[in-house]
């Protein structure tokens, strides 16, 4: 093979984006009633319950859905899958308006939102392998994961304002909008791969889903990521779902939760940024998983007890769980790529993503009211013990 078919294309760069524009306002259509969970209620005229189903039905459907979706990215490549996912978050989303006070409505077009979303998350890795070399790969995972946040972010942030100024509807009309315009500009213009493979690891040949998911499963390496996936996201998950009951004991108000839980995901990002970059220079995946976990360890159990009620020691503290739990991820990703090898990216992805999801359904429903005279001590401190017991898994990992 020559070195001449293998070639790197500035409009990498434009196809990453559009995906990010894409990812960002899934993520906003996901999170829009969380921080308006109480108006909401009111305006649908259902319970807080029904309210918090609306987000909480993503990580339900993304189970069974995302077999499909794989197989999909896996079949038919990059382009189809995420941009199936694309447009089912535009349509879903923009019929939202449509659905006026019928909460029953709304839950069914959010089910098609929650659908669509397996279709983009499962091809972050897909998108690096077909258009980044090899050099680039974590860090181009990276900025894929970091759509997500900042799209977690911004609708958290946005969302109170945006209703208070206008109303729910027109809050419903700006967000399906702005998820159908990149719904149909990543259909439009985002191609599958460019002309020539960016490394020669695309000139590899691939095993199809059925026998990667086996080989998957038989791979140990593979399968301490899968636990690394379940506690690090169910965690993360648990903490920013309940950050308002956590602090409400220790005498914060929703405001400290809003600061703390958008810290969170500030970490979040700037880890993604930093451990994608380093593990793009140095290779040291193991290494730098190793780091991350350290650094969520140590951060959870120092926020854990009832008296550590500081709001600087919070802020730092949390700020620091975000960036070892959330810059785990695109490492993670990467890694299981690299030693899960020829099981193509998109199988191995959707697996860490989907028991992710798992976690999340699982550790949220299962501490919920799990306290100690209302604190959330018991809780936090049986989540850090987690993270340590994956500290320990994370040591057998072999560098590839």
């Amino acid at each position: 093979m020559s070195e001449e078919k293998i070639q790197v294309y500035g409009s990498r760069w434009l196809v990453l984006v559009l995906f990010m524009f894409t990812n960002i306002t899934l993520q906003i259509l996901w999170i829009t009633f969380a921080s308006i969970t109480l108006e909401a209620a009111v305006f649908y005229g259902v319970a807080e319950l029904d309210i918090l189903f609306l987000s909480l039905v993503f990580m339900i459907a993304y189970i069974p859905v995302t077999f499909l979706a794989s197989w999909l990215i896996d079949k038919y490549d990059f382009r189809i899958g995420a941009g199936i996912g694309a447009l089912l978050a535009g349509v879903f989303g923009f019929l939202r308006f449509f659905a006026g006070n019928d909460y029953t409505l709304l839950l069914i077009f959010q089910i098609g939102i929650a659908i669509g979303q397996p279709f983009v998350l499962n091809s972050i890795t897909r998108l690096s392998a077909n258009w980044f070399p090899e050099s680039e790969r974590t860090s181009a995972t990276g900025l894929s994961l970091i759509s997500q946040f900042i799209g977690i972010l911004l609708g958290v942030l946005i969302t109170p304002f945006l209703y208070q100024a206008t109303s729910m509807e027109i809050t419903l009309l700006i967000y399906g909008i702005l998820a159908l315009i990149s719904g149909i500009l990543f259909v439009v213009l985002v191609k599958n791969k460019p002309p020539t493979p960016p490394s020669r690891e695309e000139l590899k040949e691939k095993v199809l889903m059925g026998k990667g998911l086996k080989s998957l499963f038989k791979n140990k390496h593979f399968i301490i990521l899968f636990i690394t996936f379940f506690f690090g996201l169910g965690i993360f998950n648990f903490i920013t779902s309940y950050i308002e009951l956590i602090l409400d004991p220790r005498g914060f108000d929703a405001t400290d939760a809003g600061i703390i839980g958008g810290l969170l995901l500030i970490g979040g990002i700037v880890g993604c940024i930093v451990m994608s970059a380093l593990s793009d220079k140095y290779k040291k995946r193991k290494l730098l998983l190793i780091i991350s976990i350290i650094i969520a360890t140590i951060s959870l159990f120092i926020i854990t007890p009832p008296i550590t009620t500081d709001p600087i020691l919070l802020y730092l503290f949390n700020f620091l769980l975000g960036f070892g739990i959330l810059s785990a991820g695109p490492v993670a990703l990467e890694f299981a790529v690299d030693l899960t090898k020829p099981v193509p990216e998109a199988t191995s992805n959707g697996m860490l993503m989907m028991v992710g999801q798992i976690g999340g359904i699982i550790f949220i429903l299962f501490f919920e009211g799990f306290t100690l005279g209302g604190d959330y001590f018991p809780a936090l401190l049986l989540e850090a013990i987690f993270l340590l017991a994956t500290l320990i898994l994370v040591f057998f990992l072999k560098e590839k």
